[in-house]
């Protein structure tokens, strides 16, 4: 990162903010207002520092807000067990997971996502759609190196170790219908 020009991110699957909560930080300021600013006569601007010139639009909503509470009750210390609690979820899901015949998970385990697939497209289809139908847990589907897979985000801070394991019990569920 501190080799990086720029850096972006969405906060909401990590800090639960709205989907459209996304931070911008730049190395070269006039590369950022340039590429964020739109001009016009009829634009008022101040000698003071001008948000228009830091947003993608000038009319957006105050999304700050909701990532500035968030920040100031959490603390750097609350985000950083937080975002620790979701990848010891994660590598939890995947050792069990990992144990379960009929599912093979296709990434290292590195923040929150653990892709899941079964033997073939047609049974991880199945099976995706049974686990949503059975209401424990949600996931969506994806392909990954050309198969379709199961995508699993751990994004909350109220996952426990209890929810991990009743997820792959659904899992194992819905595994079941299909065999």
């Amino acid at each position: 990162m501190e080799n990086a020009s720029s850096w972006a991110v969405d906060g909401h699957k990590t800090l639960n903010t709205p989907y459209d909560c996304g931070i911008v930080l730049c190395a070269d300021r006039e590369a950022l207002t340039s590429a964020l600013q739109m001009s016009g006569s009829y634009i008022i601007e101040s000698k003071e520092r001008d948000g228009m010139h830091f947003t993608p639009e000038m009319s957006r909503r105050a999304r700050i807000i909701e990532l500035w509470a968030i920040m100031k009750y959490l603390g750097k210390s609350g985000i950083d067990e937080m975002v620790l609690s979701m990848n010891k979820r994660a590598l939890q899901f995947a050792e069990e997971i990992g144990n379960v015949e009929g599912f093979f998970i296709e990434n290292e385990v590195v923040f929150n996502q653990v892709i899941v697939r079964c033997e073939t497209d047609e049974m991880t289809d199945k099976v995706l759609s049974n686990i949503q139908n059975l209401h424990e847990c949600w996931l969506g589907g994806s392909k990954w190196f050309g198969k379709k897979v199961m995508r699993v985000s751990i994004c909350s801070w109220a996952t426990t170790q209890n929810d991990i394991s009743r997820s792959v019990e659904s899992f194992k569920k819905a595994y079941t219908f299909v065999g």
